[in-house]
């Protein structure tokens, strides 16, 4: 059960809610009396859920610095203004270090690095009042796994330049979320079999993978209601949250059983890998 949350009269411009964290969060906002925008590349969903919802769909590719600034335009004139941005974003593609080619290095920093700079930038450059900016990390950051190399250094590379962004417009508020083990969501969409067999017995005692994960419905609910707080509490600048599953993590005797398993969508549901 979520917190009584009231969002009526915020306009909330929300990146990547075609699915996953994205989609509950948006759904959650809706509910609470917030205006919403929802961005996305899927536009076939984005207008699904925008219809559902009665919000407004523009689909992009926010990794063209004119789409973003569009976005902005967008959202701007059909919401009356933006209190807030969210970014519950993330391309994670799963294999070890020495096979990862050119191609998956630029797509995941392009998604995971490059699009939230730009839509900031747009977004910052058309304010004229203070706003609310949260973007979505990873554990991965502090914690290297086997096989989650690109996501974590274009993580942490989302970081350092959300460190920057504070440095350079104090007059925003720059969140940082830290999500752990959520389920279902599609970033584990591209995983292969072989892969996914190879590191999972690598990833015990980790934290990654364990006895119970959270819910993608409860994650947005949550992120939800950490955006309706901070933006009840202008003057207070929370910085830094993580949300992690309330559960121990698996041993490796549970870690092997899983790794056994034949199909990657079964280890995944079971395992409750990753966040959005």
């Amino acid at each position: 059960m979520g917190l009584e949350i009231d969002l009526k009269g915020r306009r909330i411009l929300l990146v990547g809610a075609s699915s996953g964290v994205g989609r509950s969060t948006a759904i959650t906002v809706a509910r609470a009396g917030g205006e919403v925008a929802v961005v996305g590349r899927r536009a076939g969903q984005l207008e699904e859920l925008a219809g559902s919802i009665g919000a407004v769909a523009i689909p992009a590719d926010l990794r063209d610095a004119d789409e973003c600034v569009r976005v902005v335009e967008v959202a701007t004139d059909q919401l009356g203004g933006l209190d807030a941005v969210l970014f519950p974003i993330g391309c994670s593609p799963l294999q070890l270090m020495t096979r990862l080619a050119a191609e998956t290095w630029t797509d995941a920093f392009a998604t995971n690095v490059v699009g939230p700079a730009l839509m900031t930038a747009a977004a910052v450059k058309a304010r004229t009042e203070p706003g609310l900016f949260l973007y979505v990390s990873s554990a991965n950051v502090a914690q290297p796994l086997h096989g989650l190399g690109a996501y974590g250094a274009t993580k942490a590379a989302l970081e350092h330049s959300l460190r920057t962004w504070r440095l350079e417009h104090p007059e925003h508020r720059f969140l940082k979320l830290t999500i752990g083990a959520t389920t279902p969501t599609d970033i584990y969409r591209d995983y292969g079999d072989d892969v996914l067999g190879e590191v999972l017995p690598k990833w015990a005692g980790t934290g990654i993978v364990t006895a119970d994960f959270m819910h993608v419905d409860d994650v947005g609910t949550a992120l939800a209601e950490l955006t309706a707080f901070a933006l009840a509490h202008p003057k207070i600048a929370v910085d830094d949250v993580v949300f992690n599953p309330a559960s121990a993590p698996l041993d490796a005797t549970a870690m092997t059983s899983l790794g056994q398993q034949a199909a990657v969508g079964e280890l995944l549901d079971e395992a409750g890998l990753l966040n959005t």
